[in-house]
């Protein structure tokens, strides 16, 4: 390590930090100062102090240490790992892992703009960072180029977990301020609406856009001018390559609902770009930038200042009108109104490649990052260090798809499948086409739809597979479901040409037929309170309705009335709320609705379809399908909308999840 990159320590600097060794000193910023240290087996470290001032702030204290024990569960791919955290000497501590290398604001002052290999890597590197970051319930609201370090192991994220800390503290002494770096802030954090980890999805933006061009999407100026083109601005991102400029415009939406989820953007950056956009820039040199001394040049001083948009408490300019003027932002190249000394260190190499090694470290932090999404961990808090639901462990119904070509050719085997395995327990197999399975309320028997060429027919088997037998014809690509006592099913069958919806006792009795409506209608599900929800078009666009099953022929009850296609509906378990999805077929997401149809708020964000809802037994979380028809991927979400995540290995294509 090249000496001339770190600061000798000064007589008010400490030597020992807990149990650490102090070397060095990288730098300062607004928590405090940042030394190389050493644990007691001699590896290096960086441990973070918190200023002075901030020692006696009982709140920020308790706030800090819970954010770093939180940030301590974040899986390290991709960013500093926090090691430990406590106090000493009166001041508290974080002691995070060391990263070797150039910041990318560093390397972008130096050598510009990112080529397009070494911007697809960035933005993968950094979106597995905030997958990891977020899957904890945490939020960075920092994230900015100089947080942003390129090792040679591919792009690491740091000082995550603490800026939450430090927001907190300054929002019990100056009310009406926020905390964060100019250029970087998403427009919710200017007008102090609630904090969500979309506002690091719209600092992801900020940073491809920044690697990509060398400029801030939102130009240069004062924190009040670039908060108000934040607010009312649209960002101008240059000429990005065709695989992120869509990508980098949804994380820039104004509203927070609107932007992709951190995992969203994983998904699309690994599934929809070409591997070779990675791995093209092989043997690519890195150029670390030159030290920077002190005035005087002296070649043998060892401070290191480097200019960065340091994190500010500045008032928050008021919600309304852009304020006049509000130049564009421009060509102009991003200079920066405050100096921050960089915080956290690296050797001052003059060059270093980018070999084919370091290629295979940053696909495998990738892969590490898909799995991470994939396996369950129960002990996440769902936001904030709050209590969090944990992920069922039960497994679930699910359709498995034994060969391709759904839904134009079906080939579903029923079957088990348990978060976090590879694969699925096959109850029903054969070469019929079996989909749409729902437990009775028992959970002693399934219920399922078996397709036919131009038919369908409704079948129960036990819970172990065994005992199929058929119930009744029923229209095909239609679910069955059952009633509160598990005695009768409510489906859809053909009357006259027309769907319409009945219920049939499994003891072998007569039909009994709900409604005589000619207007399209599937997907019956009845609630534990006696009332059936569906979906249908009577009055043109498909909207969801209930009706009481015990008054055949009843008017029904208009739940969803805006005219946006909302299908699938799916009760929770009390027959308290409703989630469906809601949108055009492509674009859809989770929504939820109480019974009456009040209420309804949006669950998740993706950019693809989402489809096919399904409750948790105990009401708390819910699964859900993500992605083409062809090749779903399903996805778990608690209630409250945190914690979503992917539920399905990459290799096995399932659907039609219930995990009542």
């Amino acid at each position: 390590m090249d000496a001339t990159s770190l600061r000798e320590l000064r007589p008010d600097d400490p030597t020992r930090i807990g149990s650490y060794r102090i070397e060095a000193k990288i730098g300062e910023g607004g928590m405090g100062a940042v030394y190389l240290g050493r644990d007691p087996g001699g590896r290096p470290v960086a441990v973070k102090v918190v200023r002075p001032a901030l020692a006696g702030d009982r709140t920020f204290l308790a706030r800090f240490h819970d954010e770093a024990a939180n940030a301590q569960r974040v899986a390290s791919f991709c960013t500093a790992q926090v090691l430990e955290h406590g106090d000493d000497l009166g001041l508290a501590y974080m002691v995070t892992e060391y990263i070797d290398g150039p910041s990318l604001l560093d390397h972008v002052a130096e050598k510009g703009a990112l080529s397009p290999g070494m911007l697809h890597g960035v933005a993968v590197g950094v979106a597995a960072a905030l997958v990891a970051i977020h899957s904890a319930g945490l939020v960075h609201r920092d994230l900015k180029p100089s947080n942003v370090l390129l090792s040679i192991s591919g792009p690491r994220v740091i000082d995550f977990g603490i800026a939450r800390a430090l927001d907190m503290a300054s929002s019990h002494t100056r009310t009406g301020q926020v905390v964060g770096t100019p250029g970087w802030i998403a427009p919710e954090q200017i007008t102090t609406q609630n904090i969500t980890p979309a506002v690091d999805v719209f600092a992801w933006g900020c940073l491809v856009a920044y690697a990509a061009s060398g400029r801030n999407p939102f130009g240069q100026g004062s924190f009040q001018i670039l908060a108000a083109r934040a607010v009312h601005a649209e960002p101008e991102i240059g000429d990005l390559p065709g695989s992120l400029s869509g990508l980098v415009r949804s994380a820039l939406r104004k509203d927070p609902e609107q932007r992709p989820s951190a995992r969203d953007l994983l998904l699309a950056l690994v599934g929809g770009a070409g591997e070779a956009d990675v791995t093209s820039e092989l043997g690519q040199t890195w150029s670390a930038p030159p030290p920077v001394f002190p005035a005087g040049g002296d070649p043998n001083a060892t401070s290191r200042d480097v200019t960065a948009p340091a994190p500010v408490t500045t008032p928050v300019p008021p919600p309304g009108p852009s304020p006049s003027p509000v130049p564009a932002p421009g060509p102009t190249p991003l200079t920066t109104p405050s100096t921050e000394r960089v915080e956290y260190g690296y050797s001052r190499r003059t060059t270093f490649i980018v070999s084919a090694v370091a290629a295979a470290l940053v696909a495998a932090a990738v892969a590490a990052g898909l799995y991470y999404l994939a396996r369950p961990d129960d002990d996440r808090p769902s936001g904030g260090g709050a209590p969090a639901t944990a992920l069922p462990s039960g497994p679930m119904l699910v359709r498995i798809d034994t060969a391709s070509g759904w839904p134009k050719e079906c080939h579903g085997d029923l079957g088990l499948y348990k978060p976090g395995d590879r694969t699925a327990t096959t109850l029903v197999g054969g070469p019929q086409c079996d989909i749409l399975p729902e437990r009775s309320p028992d959970q002693k028997r399934i219920a399922f739809t078996r397709q036919l060429d131009k038919a369908a027919e409704a079948w129960v088997v036990n819970a172990d597979g065994g005992g199929a037998r058929k119930v009744t014809d029923i229209v095909r690509g239609s679910r069955v479901t059952w009633s509160p006592d598990g005695a009768r099913l409510a489906y859809v069958a053909e009357k006259d040409g027309f769907r319409q919806i009945f219920t049939i006792p499994l003891d072998g009795g007569r039909a009994t037929q709900l409604t005589t409506d000619p207007s399209f209608k599937d997907d019956p599900m009845w609630s534990s309170t006696n009332r059936i929800v569906f979906w249908s078009r009577q009055t043109g666009d498909d909207q969801i309705y209930t009706l009481d099953p015990g008054r055949p022929g009843s008017p029904w009850t208009r739940l969803t009335k805006d005219g946006v296609r909302s299908v699938d509906p799916e009760w929770s378990p009390d027959g308290r709320r409703i989630a469906f999805t809601r949108g055009p077929d492509e674009h859809s997401n989770i929504w939820i609705m109480n019974a009456d149809g009040s209420g309804p708020r949006q669950l998740t964000t993706g950019a693809e379809d989402d489809m096919d809802p399904a409750w948790s037994r105990d009401g708390s979380w819910l699964c859900y399908v993500r992605g083409a028809v062809a090749s779903p991927v399903i996805h778990a979400v608690r209630a409250d909308g945190t914690g979503d995540r992917v539920l399905t290995p990459a290799n096995r294509t399932f659907g039609h999840p219930y995990w009542g």
